[in-house]
């Protein structure tokens, strides 16, 4: 039998993931090379860090350590790079249902801080959520309708 508290996680992931994939695929390629400021991400790069830090984040609370795995997305469309993120999705998720209920309250190191697997685990889809909202907003500024949020 599963961990209830991660089975809940997992859910609300998923639901959280294809909002974002579906956004993702509203990404004109054309546009890319857009930045709002230069000091922001071009929305190329923001569309690409979707799936790249949804590794490097679960990856880390997984080992317990930091882990860097970028996954080279350069000249992928955003349709390419929307089936990776839900691939990659589908990977990180089924590790993540195996962990048990005693594992989630132990630490992990990220960035230089001490914090609960679980704690690394929901920060995970906050900064999902997070980016997709400036995506939204990217796609706004470059004159493209973004999908429905639900």
């Amino acid at each position: 039998m599963g961990c209830p508290e991660i089975e809940a996680l997992v859910k609300y992931w998923n639901y959280i993931h294809k909002a974002t994939a579906r956004a993702l695929k509203a990404a004109p390629q054309e546009q890319f090379d857009f930045q709002p400021k230069p000091d922001m991400m071009s929305l190329g790069k923001l569309v690409q860090h979707f799936a790249q830090a949804e590794v490097a984040l679960v990856r880390t609370a997984l080992v317990g350590s930091y882990q860097k795995n970028e996954i080279d997305l350069t000249g992928k469309s955003p349709d390419e790079i929307a089936e990776i993120f839900d691939a990659k999705h589908r990977e990180l998720m089924a590790e993540v249902s195996e962990l048990t209920a005693e594992q989630l309250p132990e630490q992990v190191e990220f960035a230089g801080h001490q914090l609960r697997r679980i704690d690394l685990l929901r920060a995970t889809v906050e900064h999902e959520i997070h980016h997709r909202g400036q995506l939204y907003t990217y796609l706004h500024l470059v004159d493209v309708t973004p999908p429905p949020l639900h």
